[in-house]
């Protein structure tokens, strides 16, 4: 865990399997919009590429639909 913001447990996700893409010219490139990974209390998930992003989607979540 790198924080806590508002109950979110923020994380980096470099060794996810669900952040890699397969794609037939580049192997297993990174997915920059799911660099990041938010989990709540609930256990729901969100995704961005930054940690401002992540804070954003939890402070806007209207926004984000």
């Amino acid at each position: 865990m790198i924080e806590n913001y508002k109950g979110w447990d923020i994380t980096l996700t470099w060794d996810d399997n669900h952040s890699f893409t397969k794609n037939s010219s580049i192997k297993n490139t990174f997915n920059q919009k799911e660099k990041w990974k938010g989990v709540n209390l609930k256990g729901n998930s969100i995704y961005g590429a930054s940690l401002k992003e992540i804070r954003h989607i939890i402070d806007y979540p209207k926004l984000h639909n």
